[in-house]
């Protein structure tokens, strides 16, 4: 399952995650899983950082600060994050990946947005 991953430092990569999801996705982000639905991303887009991140320390995340929109509110996304979304599964509502076409869009979008400057990284597969 593909989810677009955004660092601290700025640079956006696409990466694939196995199952169990909390996991794979939680080496990413350092630690246990929170899924935020931003206004910079519409539905079902959603982010997934650590749910400890503040608590951590963790580096502000300028691309996750931009789409949360920290500048109105003051709360900041810190840390790796995780661009996926949400949907239907045979279980219920839960994470699911990304295509390519949503990817291919995903990724033009936040390359081009006007603050803050992402840079492409190769997949970390």
């Amino acid at each position: 399952m593909k989810g677009i991953v955004i660092t601290t430092g700025n640079e956006l990569s696409v990466q694939d995650f196995g199952e169990p999801l909390y996991q794979t996705i939680g080496k990413v982000v350092g630690g246990y899983i929170e899924v935020v639905h931003p206004k910079g991303l519409p539905e079902p887009y959603c982010m997934v950082v650590n749910e400890e991140g503040l608590l951590e320390n963790l580096p502000a995340n300028p691309m996750g600060c931009y789409l949360y929109q920290t500048h109105i509110h003051g709360c900041p996304i810190v840390g790796n994050l995780v661009i996926m979304k949400t949907g239907m599964t045979p279980y219920g509502m839960d994470l699911v990946g990304l295509s390519d076409l949503e990817i291919g869009r995903l990724t033009e979008t936040l390359l081009h947005c006007p603050w803050p400057v992402l840079h492409r990284k190769e997949a970390m597969v």
